[in-house]
Formats: C-alpha cells, structure tokens, sequence
C-alpha cells in the first residue's frame, strides 16, 4: 500500500462548547491540547479447568469517553474559563462539546459529545480547577477541565 497523503496537523483543530445545544462558543482561539480517552468495548475472560488460554467475550457494550481540555486561562467574560467555571461551581455541571480535529470547515468530521441516539447531550463536567501558578515560567496560565460522555459520535460538519 502507498504511502498516505491524508494526514491532518495536530494544530488546527475547532473545538467548541454550549450551554444550551444551540447557541455554540468556539474555544479554539484559547485552547492548547484536546485528549480524549476510554470508549473501550466491554469484554470479558475466564480460565476453564480444560485449557491454558481463557474465554474470552465481548458485550457490543462500550464504555464512556472522556475529554480533557487544556486551555489558556483568562478572566475574560464569555471566553472558556469563565464559561466552563461557572457552569461547573452552579446547579447545572453540565456543557455541550464538540471537536473537529481537522478544523471547521464544512464537510470535516467532527466529535460531539452525544448519547446512545447520537443526539448531541449536556455532558458532566467532571474536573475544571483554577490554573495553577509557577513563579519560575513567564508561561501563559493554563487550565483543563474534563467532561464524561457516553460516546463521541461522528458527524461530517454541514
């Protein structure tokens, strides 16, 4: 097989939140890193008295994705932190998310955090802490928050 042309950068990607489902706020202009992690299918394994390599099933069952963002801190109204933090400290600890690793341009796959119907959900906000200090670094501050969703399904972007 040919080598591939395809590839995407890392550093373009469109990251963005809601509070409502509607109306969405691009965090890319502040955001550095987006991790994603978990969404293994269940399995499962036993050892018999007969045999020396296990049983070994699977449930079509998969577990939920995390998603951790590491972003630039600001005290800016309406930019990520202040968006993210004060849905996370209120009653409702829950955002939209969507993640488009190529970008926003239409026809791009992009990530949403969605349920089982792959309707985008509010999702839990799991961690979001103030941003750690370090007087040695003339660095930008940085926080991350998390979210937990039951799957991250993909949509070409219209």
């Amino acid at each position: 097989m040919a080598q591939t042309t395809g590839s995407v950068a890392q550093s373009n990607f469109k990251i963005e939140v809601s509070t409502n489902g509607s109306a969405w706020t691009d965090i890319s202009g502040q955001s550095n890193t987006v991790e994603t992690d978990g969404g293994e299918h269940q399995t499962g394994e036993q050892y018999t008295a007969d045999g020396d390599v296990p049983v070994v099933t699977y449930s079509n069952k998969v577990s939920s994705t995390t998603v951790k963002c590491s972003i630039l801190y600001t005290e800016t109204s309406g930019e990520a932190f202040a968006v993210i933090y004060a849905r996370y400290i209120g009653t409702d600890k829950t955002i939209y998310l969507r993640y488009a690793p190529k970008g926003g341009t239409t026809a791009n796959k992009r990530y949403v955090a969605s349920n089982a119907a792959n309707t985008a959900i509010a999702v839990p906000i799991i961690t979001c802490n103030p941003p750690n200090g370090d007087a040695s670094s003339g660095d930008p501050l940085m926080f991350e928050f998390s979210v937990m969703a039951p799957r991250l399904y993909q949509e070409a972007i219209p």
